[in-house]
């Protein structure tokens, strides 16, 4: 019976959910409690100045969803398909002709305010401030203004799209008439022809530094009034030549006289690049040069553009490349590799004393693009691939057990120089003195922590246990972590061969457990002082350290009594049994045999009564003894031996 309470509660949650989930999509038809009632102060700053239609009729889920079950702001859909809810003649607009950008990509928000605003259309800036936004504002304000432009931009164009280019209100030379007379002063002013058309051939629209508007670069003929030159008939029925660019030809055949030719240039496509009558841009281009040649040229990556070139960037392609011909291929001003030099000083790529066979050929484009890449310094791929695409030797390191960090990365950069250099291997620092390792390692090696230090190390001979890119041991060392410490330390292998009992750290020639690598605050680059060091692998030595009494020597440094890389006695004492415990203990003292109840013990026999690092009580013997002698009775064991 509960199981069915349950299930038929959770049922109706899911059903309420479901049903107000449902509401919420759809503007409320029930009597419901309006937004303004909590935010009143909201509501109020958003009724100043022009006010969006809905916000004046505080209707805030005409756009938003109500908050619900869950808080917050959230709109019905996004722009603009929110918008184009009430704006349906914007959406029309949309798929006109030319439309204007922002309307494209569905951004109304570029120029609009959502809730209120100081302008009209709830635009975000008055008048022509708006568009110099997006539109560089030099265009529109040089010398000689067009009269239309100063009353602002929406004289001749319209906001969101239209069925004429540019987003005009009418077709080019309908607007400029519906302002200008074709009269018998335009037909003096164009050297007798009735200029009714074209108007935009020759005129900036909006602004020029040149008398009645006129572009910045005029074609000669049309300059001087010579439209015959390249038209055919009288001048008031001028007739464009059948064959234009043979006309071309005519004054501008010496720009093909190279074998490699731009293939508009090959195929008489002048006017593909070029205007006919004048320009704002370079060599009479019909717009940016860029603007031209990626008409063409699209972008070579194919991939989001993350490095443009700086002249590729700025669209000044004629700073690299002829229009027309060349003799260098790609129609290139220069040779690829002197052309680079051009912006980029020569001596600081490939002059050094040395130099990377590339740069000091010349061939630049061998690992850089020239227009973009998605790699850092225009590469021509990732850093890594490319170098050892020719670094064959390293290119078979890569597969070794331990890579150095900056070689694993294939930031080869990060350690060489990728042009020239004054040390060998092209590196940025010298290796003497360890300075090009310290340039990453100085913060992990302190040195004013250190009071002893490897010698290689301190010297900053690195290369003399590490490899520079990878090797098959830990920590790029050029042999197995032991031998490379005993290809050094020859009097410790002799030792460790020539011994019965060697450490086990030292057997397996794990030098590292015991010393730092480069250096210590302790003696002998040791990881840490004695006894802690030894203790880290034999706690058991300190079991009476704490509660009962510990060897002096154990207590301060376990070397004393043991040799720490081998010994030909168990436990790899220095000596053996008690010739070892007689060098701190007088055995022939009279006191050493009175505590022995009058015996002196045999050589061998110390380590059978007493603990050698620590025991429960002064005389550290072990905690468990035979109970005669516990009691002092040797006798029962040893009849005739006890002195009494």
């Amino acid at each position: 019976m509960l199981r069915k309470k349950i299930k038929f509660c959770l049922g109706l949650a899911f059903l309420s959910f479901f049903l107000v989930s449902c509401l919420a999509g759809q503007p409320s038809r029930q009597p419901r409690k309006k937004c303004v009632a909590c935010h009143e102060e909201m509501a109020a700053a958003l009724q100043q100045g022009i006010v969006h239609q809905p916000v004046q009729e505080n209707n805030c889920e005409a756009c938003h969803l109500h908050h619900g079950m869950i808080g917050g702001v959230y709109l019905r859909q996004n722009p603009p398909g929110q918008c184009f809810y009430c704006h349906k003649n914007i959406a029309a607009d949309s798929a006109r002709l030319s439309v204007h950008q922002p309307v494209s990509k569905g951004r109304c928000l570029t120029c609009h305010e959502v809730h209120n605003s100081d302008n009209g259309g709830l635009l975000k800036t008055a008048g022509s401030e708006l568009c110099f936004g997006c539109h560089d504002s030099l265009d529109f304000t040089r010398a000689q203004v067009h009269a239309p432009l100063q009353q602002g931009c929406d004289t001749c164009h319209v906001n969101h799209g239209s069925d004429n280019a540019f987003l005009l209100k009418e077709q080019q030379d309908s607007l400029c008439f519906s302002c200008h007379k074709a009269d018998a002063a335009l037909q003096k002013s164009h050297f007798g022809f009735m200029a009714d058309k074209g108007c935009m051939l020759c005129h900036s629209p909006h602004s020029s530094d040149g008398a009645n508007l006129l572009k910045k670069i005029v074609h000669q003929p049309v300059n001087q009034g010579k439209c015959a030159n390249c038209h055919q008939g009288p001048v008031d029925t001028l007739q464009v030549p059948v064959d234009k660019e043979a006309t071309c030809l005519t004054c501008h055949g010496e720009n093909l006289q190279h074998e490699v030719k731009h293939p508009p240039v090959e195929k008489g496509q002048c006017l593909a690049c070029h205007a006919v009558h004048a320009s704002d841009h370079q060599a009479m281009l019909h717009a940016a040069p860029k603007v031209v040649c990626v008409t063409c040229h699209s972008g070579e990556s194919g991939q989001e553009i993350s490095v443009p070139h700086a002249p590729f960037k700025k669209g000044d392609c004629l700073s690299c490349h002829y229009g027309h011909s060349s003799k260098e291929q790609s129609l290139l001003v220069k040779g690829a590799g002197r052309l680079c030099y051009d912006c980029h000083e020569e001596n600081q790529y490939s002059r050094g004393r040395i130099s990377h066979p590339p740069a000091a050929e010349g061939k630049c484009v061998d690992c850089h693009l020239p227009h973009e890449s998605t790699e850092r310094k225009l590469l021509v791929k990732k850093e890594k691939d490319l170098c050892l695409a020719c670094h064959e030797e390293a290119s078979r390191q890569m597969g070794s057990y331990s890579l150095h960090t900056p070689f694993l990365a294939g930031n080869c950069s990060q350690c060489h120089e990728p042009h020239q250099g004054d040390r060998k291997k092209l590196l940025k620092e010298s290796e003497s003195r360890g300075a090009l390792c310290l340039t990453c390692h100085e913060k992990k090696f302190n040195r004013k922590s250190m009071t002893t230090t490897h010698v290689p190390f301190v010297e900053g001979r690195c290369q003399t246990c590490h490899a520079p890119h990878a090797s098959d041991f830990p920590f790029n060392l050029t042999e197995q972590p032991g031998k490379q410490c005993l290809s050094c330390h020859g009097a410790i292998q002799k030792k460790i061969d020539g011994v019965k009992h060697v450490h086990a750290p030292a057997a397996k020639l794990n030098c590292g457990a015991c010393h730092s690598a480069h250096g210590s605050a302790h003696e002998k680059n040791l990881k840490k002082k004695q006894p802690v060091l030894c203790l880290s692998c034999h706690q058991d030595v300190a079991v009476y350290w704490k509660n009962g009494v510990a060897h002096a020597p154990a207590i301060k440094d376990c070397t004393i009594c043991h040799d720490h890389h081998g010994s030909n006695n168990m436990a790899i004492v220095k000596k053996k049994g008690g010739d070892l415990c007689a060098d701190c203990h007088n055995v022939n003292e009279a006191r050493f045999t009175a505590v022995h109840s009058g015996i002196r013990p045999g050589a061998d026999s110390c380590l059978g009564c007493h603990d050698p690092h620590g025991g429960p009580g002064k005389g550290l013997l072990f905690p468990v003894g035979h109970s005669p002698f516990s009691k002092g009775n040797c006798s029962p064991c040893h009849p005739g031996e006890v002195k009494k």
